[in-house]
């Protein structure tokens, strides 16, 4: 996987010409539900805490979107909560 980050990278995959995630948000704005009709591109799994995955963008031309673990940032993130409980706002 490209572990390559930017902010607003996923931008020409929401509103490009060949948008990618654009039912995906159009489905979400009006449904909370970013999921269509079985069989209507991948489904992107609800938030679990215990058992994080993301939909993550690829340069595949043939399958640009899956899902994989959501761990990519975990260290950080425990960091982050670290500092907050020894320096409480």
């Amino acid at each position: 996987m490209n572990n390559f980050q930017a902010h607003a990278t996923d931008l020409i995959n929401s509103w490009g010409p060949n948008g990618e995630l654009k039912d995906y948000i159009i489905r979400f704005t009006n449904k909370l539900d970013p999921n269509g009709k079985e069989g209507l591109g991948i489904t992107w799994p609800q938030w679990d805490p215990a058992k994080p995955k993301a939909l993550v963008l690829t340069d595949k031309v043939l399958s640009p979107l899956i899902i994989d673990d959501d761990n990519y940032r975990s260290r950080a993130l425990d960091y982050v909560a670290d500092l907050s409980i020894r320096h409480p706002i």
